[in-house]
């Protein structure tokens, strides 16, 4: 009984926060969601000061780290994980923090600090990243140690090897990601990688393909682009077209060449364990109760918490910052913009898009920012393009000021080049299930 309850109250917990959707007035919502708003409501006022804050001190203290080279590994891991980093993360650090500056003191050019580039991304973008980040290091846990990701995995192992040639387990990081969080899910991922229970390919899988943007977000999202009065059609359609994704692209180069083997080396042992011995419901049981005696004790996991968020808030922010701000400026301030995006261009006219050239950059450059195709979107008239633009904020997925930051900075095998691969493969497959569903609802 006491291996029982080990495993169901911290699973139950963590499933309450996470993903058990809770009615409300104006429609469903999950518990992270209202600690998101409460925390906006009640603490807005210091937030974006401590957004620069964070920033600065991130950047002089990896610049420090790198000068001084003082031996924190050992004795001082909580100012390790806040100062190491390499030469250009360190250089994206300094970049940020100056950008964030730049916006709070009204300083600079003035093109990095206007309301769609420095400014979106100080005082709503890092703002959100940095919401998500005390939830999921210190709750996912919750799910992830205590046997919930062993009950389900095992439950759904058969169908989820079959169809997106993953392992169970992934059912849970793909649940949480789509009701919560996209950061979450890759969060848990590098965890799970790290601790040896993904592969290489199936981390990357996992990562690419379910770290969708969250349900509260995603109603964001359409609301801005224009499209909120279709937002069940627009939402089912974009969840499909992420299904297809998933069905296809771990089949693909890059994902498909990426070893299959855990972090130690040892090759996948996954698929010979998925066959169950007696009734399933027992097994899945038996292997969360198993997992849940096998946890971390409460210490453990709060320090292992607390360095993972410091590790993640302090090395991510002015990275976010400085990626997000020139991406804007390029995509919404320059020529550059339109000479990038001249193949897209041609493709659209010859669909008899109109205003192409104007919509063309909100399909490449979400790549770096989420918010570029749902910005786009927001200033063109044709419900079609809005509804395609909306759809690719959600299921492009591979956003660097956000979620290829995160993959990156938890340790994947997986390079900037292979994640713009993954990007377009991604485009290319998700474009015609959201153009098709588009021209039926908009026939005129």
């Amino acid at each position: 009984m006491a291996a029982l309850l080990r495993f169901l109250i911290p699973s139950i917990a963590g499933l309450l926060i996470f993903l058990v959707p809770l009615p409300l007035e104006d429609g469903l919502t999950v518990l992270f969601s209202l600690y998101s708003d409460w925390v906006n409501q009640h603490l807005g006022f210091v937030l974006v000061e401590a957004m620069v804050l964070i920033a600065v001190i991130g950047a002089l203290i990896a610049l420090y780290h790198s000068i001084a080279k003082p031996q924190w590994r050992q004795n001082k891991p909580m100012l390790y994980a806040i100062a190491e980093a390499g030469p250009i993360w360190i250089a994206l650090r300094i970049v940020g923090a100056a950008i964030a500056l730049m916006v709070y003191f009204k300083v600079g050019p003035e093109v990095l600090r206007l309301e769609d580039t420095g400014i979106i991304l100080v005082e709503e973008l890092a703002i959100a990243f940095s919401i998500v980040l005390l939830p999921a290091c210190f709750f996912m846990p919750l799910l992830t140690e205590f046997g919930a990701m062993d009950f389900f995995g095992t439950l759904v192992a058969p169908v989820f090897r079959r169809l997106f040639r993953l392992p169970g387990r992934a059912a849970v990081d793909a649940t949480a990601s789509f009701i919560s969080a996209s950061t979450i899910g890759i969060l848990v991922t590098g965890q799970q990688y790290q601790r040896g229970f993904y592969t290489g390919r199936e981390a990357v899988s996992v990562a690419t393909n379910f770290s969708v943007v969250s349900l509260p977000f995603a109603l964001v999202i359409a609301n801005v682009s224009g499209v909120g009065d279709y937002f069940i059609e627009w939402y089912l359609c974009s969840v499909m077209a992420c299904i297809v994704c998933a069905a296809i692209v771990p089949r693909l180069p890059p994902v498909s060449r990426i070893a299959d083997s855990y972090i130690d080396g040892s090759p996948n042992t996954t698929q010979s364990n998925d066959s169950h011995h007696g009734p399933l419901l027992r097994q899945c049981l038996n292997n969360a109760i198993s997992s849940a005696s096998a946890a971390p004790s409460l210490p453990t996991m709060a320090r292992s918490a607390t360095i993972m968020m410091l590790e993640q808030l302090f090395g991510l922010m002015g990275p976010l910052i400085a990626l997000g701000t020139l991406t804007a400026v390029v995509a919404f301030h320059s020529s550059i913009a339109q000479w990038i995006s001249m193949p897209i261009t041609g493709v659209l006219t010859l669909l008899d898009v109109h205003d192409a050239a104007r919509i063309a950059p909100g399909f490449l450059f979400g790549f770096m920012d989420q918010y570029i195709p749902t910005i786009v979107a927001s200033e063109i008239s044709s419900d079609r393009m809005r509804f395609v633009l909306a759809g690719l904020s959600l299921c492009q997925l591979i956003y660097m000021t956000e979620t290829g930051l995160v993959v990156l900075k938890v340790g994947l095998p997986v390079s900037v080049l292979q994640l713009f691969q993954i990007f377009v493969i991604r485009t290319v497959i998700v474009t015609p299930v959201l153009a098709g569903t588009a021209w039926l609802l908009f026939p005129a």
